[in-house]
């Protein structure tokens, strides 16, 4: 198979038939000979180009539908994970990541909608968790009574850790060396918080809905990815920090402002390079 320089792309394990019938699963490719300090995702291009611009070393690793580069930025191994947009798409790409390249940290960054009414364009929300706010549970409504909000309340997500008894998350954790080390990278664009990261397959614009949405999961902030990777980590022990950019708020900004995807990159490569090598925050 010939490779393009600079670019892998990762070959399904094959099954061998030995001669004695012992089925084997061919190895995987070289790139997971290292464990790698840390993994940054982005779901778009306009989110992961400030990173890609500092990796040293870079090589591309394409596994099935997402895109990995690997290489160093101020001697720490990393590794950047384009997800695509999306549960499916961070869940996946999350999973597949830590599983080729076993980063001892997970970093899930991109621009974000405002829930919270006193984030403005630009502050960034650190995520002390991150809440699936698409889980709806609706009491029974007859027919020809409407769509009330009254009757909807959150539906959580379930984790069997380690095969044990079934856990139920009404949000995922974030790692709180990470949160600390977030909190104190300097930036001069806005307000950097500590927060709770919503995600969902929306782009909601709705003010009453987003209102609803903060009251009943808390959430500051509402993006396309962060609470599904974040749950993956979760249910794979990997220490995990969502890092959103607010890129647009409906009551102050309905418009939304791509920039937003590299300004938070840039805070988000300044947070790489503080980190101890080798560690996830100092521990």
């Amino acid at each position: 198979m010939n490779a393009t320089p600079g670019r892998t792309r990762a070959r399904r394990p094959r099954l061998c038939l030995s001669a004695i019938l012992l089925l084997v699963v061919c190895a995987p490719a070289a790139a997971t000979a290292q464990r790698y300090d840390l993994m940054v995702q982005g779901a778009l291009d306009s989110e992961l180009r400030p990173l890609l611009a500092a990796l040293e070393g870079k090589h591309e690793v394409q596994l099935d539908a997402w895109t990995f580069w690997t290489g160093r930025i101020g001697g720490r191994r990393v590794v950047i994970s384009r997800t695509e947009v999306g549960p499916l798409n961070a869940a996946a790409a999350t999973a597949v990541g830590i599983r080729y390249f076993h980063p001892r940290a997970v970093i899930n960054q991109g621009t974000a909608g405002g829930h919270n009414r006193e984030l403005q364009l630009w502050d960034i929300v650190v995520g002390e968790r991150t809440t699936d706010f698409s889980g709806l549970e609706q009491k029974h409504g007859d027919a020809d009574t409407g769509v009330r909000l009254e009757r909807w309340g959150p539906l959580h997500n379930r984790l069997r850790l380690d095969g044990r008894e079934r856990v139920e998350f009404a949000s995922f954790p974030g790692d709180a060396a990470l949160v600390r080390t977030a909190l104190r990278v300097p930036y001069a664009r806005g307000r950097v918080v500590a927060g709770n990261v919503g995600s969902a397959l929306r782009f909601t614009r709705e003010l009453d809905l987003i209102d609803w949405v903060r009251r009943t999961y808390g959430t500051d902030s509402e993006d396309m990815e962060s609470a599904y990777a974040g749950g993956v980590a979760t249910a794979m022990h990997v220490p995990f920090v969502a890092v959103r950019i607010i890129s647009n708020t409906e009551w102050a900004h309905p418009t939304y402002e791509r920039v937003a995807g590299e300004y938070g990159a840039e805070f988000v490569l300044a947070l790489v390079r503080t980190l101890p090598q080798g560690t996830t925050a100092g521990r």
